[in-house]
C-alpha cells in the first residue's frame, strides 16, 4: 500500500519536454485517504545533487542519511505531478524526519501560494 511520505524508485517515462523523466526516487506527498481510495498519488521527483550546485527556492535539500537514497538529493517542488501507483517499481524508504516533512510542506504551501 502506498502511503504519504514513502519515497519509490519509479518510471516517469514517457514524458514531453522539461518534465522530468527516467527511473529515479520519488517522494510520496498526497494524503492516505487518496493513495488507499483511488490508484494514483501525487509525487515529487528527486534529483541528486553535487557540491556547488544551484537549488532552486522551488526545491528542498535532503542528505542521504535522511533519505534513505544514495546522494545528497533535491525533491523538485516544481516537477510535482500525480501518477499510476503501477509506475512506482520499488519502496526504497520513508522520510521520517519531521523538520524534512515540514519543509517540504512549506515549500509546497509557497510554491501554490496556500
Amino acid at each position: 500500500m502506498v502511503n504519504k511520505w514513502d519515497i519509490y524508485y519509479c518510471s516517469l517515462d514517457p514524458v514531453k519536454g522539461s518534465e522530468q523523466r527516467g527511473f529515479r526516487p520519488v517522494l510520496v506527498v498526497s494524503n492516505d485517504a487518496v493513495n488507499h481510495s483511488i490508484p494514483v498519488s501525487t509525487i515529487l521527483p528527486f534529483s541528486s545533487v553535487k557540491e556547488g550546485e544551484n537549488i532552486y527556492p522551488t526545491e528542498i535539500l535532503i542528505p542521504a542519511e535522511v533519505s534513505g537514497l544514495e546522494k545528497d538529493s533535491v525533491a523538485m517542488i516544481q516537477q510535482i505531478r500525480t501518477l499510476s501507483h503501477q509506475r512506482l517499481v520499488q519502496l526504497i524508504n520513508r522520510l521520517e524526519n519531521r523538520n524534512y516533512r515540514d519543509k517540504v510542506l512549506d515549500a509546497l504551501r509557497e510554491y501554490f501560494e496556500f
